[in-house]
């Protein structure tokens, strides 16, 4: 929820057709970068916080066109 809208522009939410409606679940673009934030191990699971990441030179791009 706190990544830029040209970062979320590689990202397909999937969380409505997800079996386990608990995850938040996506689809990523081959190429999309992440932040990791947090991972925590839950004996049974993992749980890994992470925030997209907008693209160096596309951020370069837009800082230019302004």
């Amino acid at each position: 929820d706190n990544s830029s809208e040209l970062a979320k522009k590689n990202l397909a939410n999937i969380w409505k057709w997800s079996a386990n409606t608990e995850e938040k679940e996506a689809l990523l673009a081959v190429g999309t970068k992440l932040k990791v934030i947090s991972v925590h191990n839950f004996g049974y699971k993992w749980e890994i916080e992470v925030e997209l990441v907008e693209d160096e030179e596309e951020q370069h791009q837009n800082t230019s066109l302004t």
